[in-house]
């Protein structure tokens, strides 16, 4: 079944295709709405809603903010859906988070010459035209530079630079309390992104969520294949307890031999339009209190 995908990358973050060009899958698989949730900016969503418009898909404007991870977590991500993408203190996050990003992929080079890796700023640099300081950017150029070691980036990921890597730096973010106001004063959602990624720590970080005005989980998303079922219904219980709402995505980067496309993951038209429903009421729940 094909589903409403609500967390797509482009290459203004570190997605592999353009708005227009993942506009073009999702309209060749009859996908009827979608976003596009690039980290830490939200500069894809004018392209993408206007080409949307023409091809007939409803957009969401979106965005993946980092947040500093609580201790003992080592990711923290929050999905903004329905923001305005022009809201000043939106359009200010990628500064912010590109001095971050920059101060954790020197830690994370240094580490790689330590393990005698020849990879240097330099080349991250040149690599993204100074525009992206990811780790997908740094194992593109492992890649290129250690071909007979690694042939796809998951390999990358799995030795050095993922939570078990021997590469792995702790991300610096945007404190979560804060970015939950930022999304809302953007008239946007909080949705924690993946929280399987939680690990031990997952309800205890939700708990502390909820009370912080956030919305909602993302359920159907990948990698969920590598969750248990048990997790699953803890995580679908959590959400009912607490009246958050419901979203998912394929969390789309690439097209890769067997791997995930866009729609795979996501939510029905029924949970959407609840989803819609929530953000309306929210809205009018601001407006009637002022």
């Amino acid at each position: 079944m094909i589903k409403i995908d609500l967390h797509i990358h482009s290459n203004y973050s570190d997605g592999k295709f353009s708005p227009r060009e993942l506009i073009d899958i999702a309209s060749k698989k009859g996908i009827s709405a979608m976003a596009i949730t690039d980290h830490d900016k939200a500069t894809a969503n004018k392209e993408a809603e206007t080409y949307a418009k023409e091809k007939g898909i409803e957009y969401v404007h979106g965005i993946e903010i980092t947040a500093t991870p609580p201790e003992g977590v080592k990711e923290l991500h929050i999905v903004g859906l329905f923001i305005d993408s022009e809201n000043e203190e939106i359009k200010k996050i990628p500064e912010r988070h590109k001095k971050y990003a920059i101060a954790t992929a020197k830690k994370i080079i240094e580490k790689l010459n330590i393990l005698n890796y020849k990879i240097n700023f330099k080349e991250l640099l040149e690599e993204t035209k100074g525009e992206h300081f990811g780790r997908p950017f740094i194992a593109k150029i492992l890649m290129k530079k250690y071909p007979e070691k690694f042939q796809e980036r998951g390999q990358v990921f799995d030795e050095l630079l993922g939570k078990q890597g021997k590469s792995f730096v702790m991300p610096q973010g945007t404190e979560l309390d804060e970015i939950i106001k930022i999304i809302h004063n953007a008239g946007g959602i909080a949705i924690v992104a993946h929280p399987w990624y939680l690990g031990e720590n997952m309800l205890e970080i939700l708990e502390k969520f909820v009370p912080l005005g956030g919305d909602g989980i993302e359920l159907d998303c990948s990698p969920k294949d590598s969750i248990s079922k048990n997790t699953e219904e803890i995580l679908e219980n959590f959400a009912k307890k607490n009246n958050l709402v419901i979203s998912g995505g394929t969390d789309f980067h690439e097209i890769k031999e067997g791997g995930i496309e866009i729609g795979d993951k996501g939510i029905s038209e029924k949970e959407f339009f609840k989803l819609k429903e929530y953000h309306q009421k929210m809205q009018e729940d601001k407006y009637y209190s002022k």
